[in-house]
This record gives C-alpha cells, structure tokens and sequence, in this order.
C-alpha cells in the first residue's frame, strides 16, 4: 500500500452582523412600502368618490341651464325654478363645506 499524503481543509463560516442590520432594514422598507401604497390606494378611493360628486354637479347645473332656457314668460315658473336653484345651492354649499377638512393653524 502507498500512503498517500491526506490533505484536509475545514472551512469556516463567521456571519457577517452587518448582514442582520441590513436584512433589518429592507424589513423597515417593505413596510412603509405597503404604507404608502394602502395610502395611494385610499386617494385614489377618494379622488374617485370626489369625481362622482363634481360630476353630479355639473350634471345638475347644466340641468338648471336647460330648465331656465326652457322657460316661456310665466312667472310661477320662473319662481319656483329660482327657489329650487337656491335650494340646491345651498345643499350643494353645506355638502362642500362638511366635507372640506379643517385648515390647520399657521404659527
């Protein structure tokens, strides 16, 4: 028998903390990510929402501009058109105003 010379080679493996720090840190990223996208998602919840109302505005606006032009001279019609239009200004105001946010205060 030849005895042949053995060769051994032990590898060792020391992890690197930075590693840890870093995996960390993605972490972090991935949650503001989902953040910021369940955000995104509501705004544009809300711009759509918002759309349907202005909208509707325009829809009843140009509803009273074919009312008024559809007028012959009777003026019973032409005040119960100009109480509805006052009416519906009024609703349309007090929706805008409860559904516009507060400024806040400047210093």
């Amino acid at each position: 028998m030849h005895d042949e010379p053995r060769l051994r080679i032990d590898v060792f493996h020391q992890p690197d903390p930075r590693i840890d720090e870093v995996l960390v840190l993605l972490h972090r990223i991935l949650e503001k990510e989902d953040a910021i996208m369940a955000t995104l998602t509501d705004v544009q919840a809300a711009v759509t929402a918002e759309d349907t109302v202005v909208d509707s505005s325009i829809a009843l606006i140009q509803g009273l501009a074919s009312q008024v032009a559809a007028l012959q001279p009777n003026q019973a019609a032409i005040d119960t058109l100009a109480a509805d239009i006052r009416a519906k200004s009024t609703a349309l105001a007090n929706a805008v105003s409860q559904n516009t946010p507060a400024v806040p205060p400047t210093a």
